[in-house]
């Protein structure tokens, strides 16, 4: 019997990325990073899951899961490898597998820009370039234009707080800045370019729904009772949660070193896509996790899904989506029980008023994750990568039922939460 059912017509789905599956893509910043050895293990993604080639193969994966949505993204890089020359056949393999999920009653999500910049874009300065801008606002019009009439949901860009934080602050991703204030002139730029892209999105497709996937910590202090480790959690959130989002609602861009107007950025959301992994505890003596940890070493906090879609849907009033929300575990010993716990607590929060309408796991199957290399193993299922085999796992079984029955079971929540 289904305990926690939910809403009619919710979206149940998966995600991914291009680099992370498709593998080849040779135009862009990350190939070049790894040729460098700055991976993990001096790893590359090179075919990465081949899905380039197998997204057939990947669908059928999907349908198997009883999924009605897919979130993937488009490769800037391979639809221009060049400035102004666009790549007909990447244009037309894209319309293919659009056309394939469309044959399945499978509504796809598009990702315009999930942290990879082309080369030839990244050697200009990357989104530290304010010209970026215009270059991204001609890609978009592109890709709105040639698929318009298959793509309902746009996400201009994966998590601008963790790309900026990620390539300009902690140096992690290309191209390994190390610099507060760079980084928040990355997040003003890139709240610019969503803003613009949000406008020229409206006019090629008036009835689309646009959003960003926006990464979602939930910051706590670790000691309540410290006025300073209060202190260190409010400005991790205010800098890594408020910044961007706030600017897309109000219009200000209002970090502690960048002040500015951006009046074209008030109220562009149609909808939030949100992605939650974790929470960190903040404060003078930072320690590790409270909890139990995935094998990234992030700490499982269930509890946080709910009070991040209860926080986020107070202040921005627009629908949620789940974009991301999964865990690194290479045996599969703690996702049953990682699914089942933040899917209840999200209908908590539903069963609460919150109007969350979709829930996309990271991720579908095992790829590449970035500087981690092929280490971090995220998948519903097991991705062998040198045959490209995919394997189930049991965390996708459940999924599928899960899917199936629009809600957890008694069973389910009896088995892996008691």
């Amino acid at each position: 019997m289904v305990k926690y059912k939910f809403p009619e017509g919710f979206l149940w789905g998966t995600a991914t990325a291009s680099h992370q599956i498709e593998g080849d893509n040779f135009y862009n910043d990350w190939w070049e990073f790894e040729k460098q050895g700055k991976v993990k293990n001096g790893q590359v993604s090179g075919k990465a899951c081949d899905s380039w080639n197998r997204y057939e193969e990947d669908f059928d994966l999907i349908e198997k899961l009883n999924n009605n949505a897919y979130r993937f993204s488009i490769e800037w890089s391979r639809i221009e490898p060049e400035e102004g020359r666009f790549d007909e056949s990447a244009l037309e393999r894209y319309r293919s597998m659009l056309i394939s999920l469309r044959r399945r009653n499978i509504e796809p999500f598009v990702t315009l820009h999930h942290f990879t910049n082309p080369l030839w874009m990244a050697k200009r300065g990357g989104w530290l370039n304010p010209d970026i801008i215009d270059y991204y606002l001609r890609y978009v019009k592109k890709i709105v234009s040639e698929f318009k009439d298959l793509v309902n949901y746009w996400m201009t860009i994966n998590e601008p707080n963790a790309y900026a934080f990620m390539a300009y602050l902690y140096g992690q991703f290309p191209p390994q800045g190390k610099s507060l204030i760079k980084m928040l002139r990355v997040l003003n730029n890139m709240a610019k370019a969503h803003a613009k892209a949000y406008e020229v999105i409206h006019q090629i497709s008036p009835d689309a729904k646009v959003s960003i996937a926006y990464n979602v910590i939930y910051f706590e202090p670790k000691n309540p009772n410290s006025f300073i480790d209060r202190k260190f959690a409010n400005f991790g959130d205010r800098i890594y949660n408020r910044v961007f989002i706030e600017t897309l609602l109000t219009g200000k861009f209002s970090s502690p070193f960048i002040k500015e107007e951006i009046p074209y950025a008030k109220n562009t959301l149609d909808y939030l896509g949100i992605n939650y992994y974790t929470r960190i505890l903040m404060g003078l003596k930072m320690g590790s996790p409270e909890g139990e940890t995935s094998d990234f070493g992030w700490e499982i906090y269930p509890e946080g899904i709910y009070k991040v879609v209860k926080r986020f849907y107070g202040l921005t009033k627009k629908p949620i989506y789940i974009t991301e929300n999964g865990i690194s575990d290479a045996k599969d010993e703690k996702r049953p029980k990682y699914l089942i716990s933040h899917l209840i607590q999200l209908h908590r929060a539903i069963e609460e008023g919150v109007d969350v309408r979709g829930y996309f796991h990271w991720s579908l199957m095992d790829n590449f994750e970035w500087a981690e290399g092929f280490l971090q193993r995220f998948g519903l299922f097991e991705t062998d990568f040198n045959t490209f085999e995919r394997k189930w796992r049991e965390s996708a079984r459940i999924y599928s039922e899960i899917a199936k029955n629009n809600g957890i079971t008694e069973a389910m929540e009896e088995k892996f939460l008691k």
